[in-house]
């Protein structure tokens, strides 16, 4: 079934990149913001086969040199979120670059932004800079690979997780693989430090971005814990840093009328999802669509000039299935089951 998932991607994928490459000289692309996210950074492609961390979506130092350039190139502005709240000129074409979660490894795109001279906002969950804990969907990675385990139980059991309340999934990782499964294994999937974040905070290059305190994913939690998440996130990156967010990435890109209200009360005027899709200027702060911003993933098996056409154009079939199926899984979401969750069991059962 994987296989299959991944061919039938691959042949979408190649569809549009057909029609982005023919389409693209008459595509409208004036007044649009384009918005990329990336979570790891790595030096090398080697560097993404290690079984330390979850490698994601694979991106490495040069691919982003390489994303740069051609947006560059091609006469986008690479745009900061206080250049979003001074309203963007509607017909023009911006970039608007992410990095989630906090990992230290970020700090490789310093040389690179540095290089273009372009803005980048990295969205921090700011638990795991304060106790130094590791991502829980490294540590399911990492544990799953010393024992045998296959990629395709790896995704199952990241999926199943994310029906919890982060506190709840690593209650249960503790208790299946010890309180050190927890720790960072080295430099390469540990969070910043809250000295390291406070110093990163003050390149001019460098905007900070509120992904919940504990990298929460908001539609599990009660509203006063979104409140204590989204607030809290804010009180933390104020304290450790000095700056103050005007910007939310929803943790694994899910929201609610309800979360984005929450948003809105704890100061933000932006707020990102993770569904691709072209926004279209002018894009006002006080309207619901700026909370609700689309964003692209990309990715390091493929080729980042195919991306980056295929973002710019605006025929998607894949951007169209994938809405569609994001309505769909909206919409079948069943509540997570009853009783202590216990992954390896119900995976062993299943």
């Amino acid at each position: 079934m994987m296989g299959m998932r991944r061919h039938l991607k691959a042949a979408i994928l190649s569809i549009d990149a057909k029609l982005a490459s023919s389409g693209l000289p008459w595509s409208h692309e004036q007044g649009a913001l384009l918005c990329f996210v990336i979570h790891g950074l790595f030096a090398t492609s080697g560097e993404t086969q290690s079984e330390l961390l979850d490698a994601q979506q694979g991106f490495t130092v040069e691919m982003l040199r390489a994303l740069i350039g051609h947006f560059t190139c091609e006469g986008y502005r690479f745009v900061s979120p206080e250049d979003l709240t001074k309203r963007l000129w509607h017909r023009g074409r911006y970039v608007l670059l992410t990095f989630d979660d906090g990992y230290y490894n970020n700090i490789r795109a310093l040389p690179v932004l540095e290089e273009f001279g372009v803005p980048a906002v990295f969205f921090i969950s700011t638990d795991h800079v304060k106790q130094g804990k590791a991502f829980w969907w490294d540590v399911v990675y990492r544990e799953f690979r010393k024992r045998g385990r296959r990629e395709k139980e790896i995704k199952r059991a990241v999926s199943a997780y994310k029906a919890y309340k982060t506190s709840e999934i690593e209650s249960d990782l503790s208790e299946q693989f010890g309180l050190a499964a927890l720790t960072p294994a080295s430099n390469l999937d540990r969070p910043f430090t809250p000295s390291e974040l406070n110093k990163f905070a003050n390149h001019p290059l460098v905007f900070l971005g509120n992904h919940t305190k504990n990298h929460a994913i908001l539609t599990n939690y009660s509203a006063v814990e979104v409140k204590e998440q989204i607030l809290g996130g804010q009180e933390e990156i104020r304290e450790m840093t000095g700056k103050f967010p005007k910007i939310i990435a929803y943790p694994d890109g899910r929201d609610s009328a309800e979360i984005r209200a929450v948003a809105r009360e704890a100061g933000m005027q932006f707020g990102l999802l993770v569904r691709p899709g072209r926004n279209h200027l002018p894009l006002n702060s006080a309207t619901d669509d700026a909370l609700k911003m689309k964003r692209f993933t990309l990715w390091g098996d493929l080729d980042i000039e195919m991306q980056a056409r295929m973002s710019r154009s605006g025929l998607s079939l894949y951007r169209l299935l994938n809405g569609i199926r994001n309505k769909a899984t909206a919409a079948e979401r069943k509540p997570r089951p009853a009783g202590k969750t216990n992954i390896l069991a119900n995976l062993a059962g299943s």
